[in-house]
């Protein structure tokens, strides 16, 4: 059995002002996920994948079918989830290294233990942040690190990210993308990443799943050969582009649909 195994899900939202009538969004949906996979979802606007994170997150409850990690329901293992809207989730009242901190106090642990082992943690891993700063003197690129860096400092065993780097320039977005590969070569927690952006996709990715338009089933799961650690120099090779046709075509088909 897979770590995360989705059979037969379906998901659907009455829509506004409407008692009766549901929005269909995800439809007898079946993907399966192995510990330590680095999976990108990827698919048409409002395909339902932010819709799909939170269902395995434990957010929302699915209308039918079945979702396990590690044999439980959704909810039951620690998961870190960071959302499009991420800048929100940040205390601008707290520093940088409070804020990392926070999620060890929330579980229990004294404010000064929780510095203790955040500062310990950011140096085994050569963070490179202005700890002492509060959010709002931050760049763009220095919150969404943050954010990273706090998600993962209680050591979860399955990390979500939808569209994190949506709001970045091309050089920003580059720069992080690099950073977040190089922070899961050395957790290698199970991570799931929602992505419009194909090359993201592939760059970062074990498997690209490519779902339909709504309502939303998987229409390719394409693995990626490249090799690891990735370079960017893979992203001009002959290997890349024949990946990319791939997922390309069965976003178009998916489309279709």
């Amino acid at each position: 059995m897979a770590y995360i195994e989705i059979k037969n899900v379906c998901k659907s939202y009455l829509i506004q002002g409407n008692t009766a009538e549901r929005l269909e969004v995800l439809k007898n949906l079946n993907l399966s996920i192995e510990k330590e996979e680095f999976v990108s979802i990827f698919g048409p606007n409002g395909c339902g994948k932010t819709t799909l994170l939170n269902l395995i997150a434990g957010l929302l409850p699915p209308d039918k079918g079945e979702i396990t990690i590690g044999g439980a329901p959704p909810g039951k293992i620690k998961t870190s989830f960071i959302f499009q809207n991420f800048e929100e989730t940040l205390l601008p009242w707290r520093t940088c290294l409070d804020n990392i901190a926070f999620p060890l106090e929330v579980n229990g642990m004294s404010r000064k233990e929780a510095r203790k082992k955040a500062m310990a943690y950011l140096d085994k891993i050569g963070a490179e942040l202005p700890l002492n700063q509060f959010p709002y003197q931050l760049s763009g690129g220095q919150k969404q690190l943050l954010a990273i860096y706090r998600a993962l400092i209680f050591q979860p065993e399955l990390f979500l990210l939808d569209e994190p780097f949506n709001a970045l320039d091309y050089d920003m977005r580059t720069l992080m993308e690099g950073k977040l590969l190089s922070i899961w070569e050395t957790n290698r927690i199970t991570t799931l990443f929602v992505s419009h952006e194909i090359d993201e996709a592939i760059y970062l990715s074990d498997r690209v799943i490519v779902l339909s338009s709504r309502p939303a089933q998987v229409v390719a799961d394409i693995r990626i050969g490249l090799g690891r650690p990735r370079t960017l120099e893979m992203l001009r090779t002959k290997e890349f582009s024949e990946i990319r046709n791939r997922v390309l075509s069965a976003f178009r088909e998916g489309y279709k649909k």
